[in-house]
């Protein structure tokens, strides 16, 4: 049974991304997964400093923020799913500042080398930066060694989770999005992860 976590880079409480990962995380649930949401809106989580004071062990990081929330549920899952607004055309500053803060973790034995990583981006417009955002949660989570995951298209849905809302709560009826999140998450669920 795979525990899925899914961090939501929005710094909207209970935005499009959130809902297009709850939806993701139902799914995955409903396939026998273990699941947990953090949502970035309402914390406090500061760039990384370069102190190299990186800790081997608890509290892993110099700062005394939310990140120290987030570092054992990091730890707990066997998959991390990444959701972003797109902002600029890539992912919020909020979420870049979760793979900058994980750097404990990659000196930790690298240990999110032994997790999946899967992504989902939410735009504007059709054609608003998420297949660019998508594609940068990759490369920050194949900095950590990450494995990647997409939906693999059939059965699945889509190769990527690609949402289109420019107002609050438009994403519930972009049914092509909550599909591929769905799969996304049912993929996530069965896929094993048995990652050395």
């Amino acid at each position: 049974m795979n525990n899925i976590l899914a961090i939501a880079g929005s710094p909207r409480p209970h935005g499009n991304t959130e809902f297009l990962l709850q939806r993701l995380l139902d799914a995955a649930k409903n396939d026998g997964a273990h699941t947990k949401l953090f949502t970035l809106a309402g914390k406090t989580i500061a760039p990384c400093l370069d102190c190299g004071n990186c800790g081997r062990e608890e509290p892993y990081c110099a700062q005394d923020d939310d990140m120290r929330d987030l570092y054992p549920l990091m730890l707990w899952a066997d998959a991390i799913v990444f959701g972003t607004p797109v902002y600029m055309g890539t992912m919020t500053a909020q979420l870049k500042a979760v793979f900058d803060r994980a750097r404990p973790l990659w000196r930790l034995d690298n240990a999110l080398s032994k997790k999946a990583a899967a992504a989902l981006a939410v735009g504007g417009g059709r054609w608003g930066g998420q297949e660019l955002a998508v594609q940068n949660i990759y490369w920050a989570a194949l900095n950590h060694g990450m494995v990647v995951v997409g939906g693999a298209s059939i059965p699945y849905g889509s190769w990527e989770v690609c949402g289109v809302a420019g107002s609050p709560g438009q994403i519930a009826a972009d049914a092509e999005a909550i599909s591929a999140a769905e799969g996304l998450g049912r993929r996530l669920a069965q896929i094993k992860l048995d990652i050395p």
